[in-house]
Formats: C-alpha cells, structure tokens, sequence
C-alpha cells in the first residue's frame, strides 16, 4: 500500500465514521427532542387538567347550588298544590255530605219517617220526662218521731 492510498483509505473511512457518527448522534437529538416534546407536553398537560379540574368544581358547585334552590322552589310549589288539591277534596266531600243528607232526609219525610230533628225533638222530651220521674221516684225525707211523754199516773 502506498501512501497516498491510506489517506484515501483514512478519509474515506473517516468519512463513513463521520457520517455514521453524525446520523447516531442526530437521532440522539431527536429522541431528546422527542422526550422534551413529551415533558413539555406533561407540564403543559398537567397545568391544563388542573385548570380544568378548578373550573369544574367551580361549575359543580354553581351547579348544586342552583340545583337546591330549583328542588327547593319546586318543593314550595308542590306542597302548595297539594294544598290547595286536599281543600277542594275537603270542599267536595263536605258538599256531597250534605246534599246526600238533603236527599235521604226528603226520601225519608216522603216515606213518613221522622227527620234528624223530629228524632231531637222526641229524644228531649223523653229526657224532660225522665228527669220529672226521677224527682217523683225520689223518697220524701221522712220527719223524726218525737216521742211524746206519757201522762203521769195518778195513784
């Protein structure tokens, strides 16, 4: 070999070197690359998510707070209607009560049968006549006997 073929040889072998070198060391770049993209993005990533996670307990509480005083209106107005329903059921039945009474009471004054105040009237003259038979039942207090002297005898 001469000389001037182990420079060629010597450049030429450090140029493939050089290149091999260069690729290695460029693909280390990137993957460093690749991982700091990748942190970054963590960093960036975790500072969104708790921006996020903050912002939802901000909407999770407005929310809730919404949500009660929404159940709390809607409770009021329920028990409102429910109110005003079982009046008018108590209306209702008040009303039918007295117009059957009305009507059995017609029936029954038609058909000769004493009325609720009929029957009254006979149940206070019957406790009039009770009354007066107690006080006549009642035994006289009787009067003591005053024993009288007998007269003296003479001799």
């Amino acid at each position: 070999m001469t000389a001037a073929s182990a420079t060629e040889t010597r450049d030429s072998d450090s140029k493939p070197r050089s290149v091999v070198e260069s690729a290695v060391e460029t693909a280390h770049k990137v993957a460093l690359a690749g991982a700091g993209v990748a942190g970054e993005a963590a960093d960036v990533g975790a500072k969104v998510f708790d921006r996020l996670v903050a912002r939802g307990e901000k909407v999770e509480s407005q929310g809730r707070e919404s949500l009660g005083n929404w159940r709390d209106k809607a409770e009021e107005k329920v028990q409102q209607v429910r109110s005003a329903a079982e009046k008018g059921i108590e209306q209702t039945r008040a009303k039918a009560r007295t117009g059957i009474d009305e009507h059995l009471e017609r029936r029954l004054e038609n058909l000769g049968v004493p009325g609720k105040a009929d029957l009254e009237a006979v149940v206070e003259r019957l406790s009039a006549i009770e009354a007066r038979l107690d006080a006549l039942e009642k035994p006289k207090p009787r009067r003591r006997a005053v024993k009288k002297k007998a007269p003296a005898k003479t001799g």
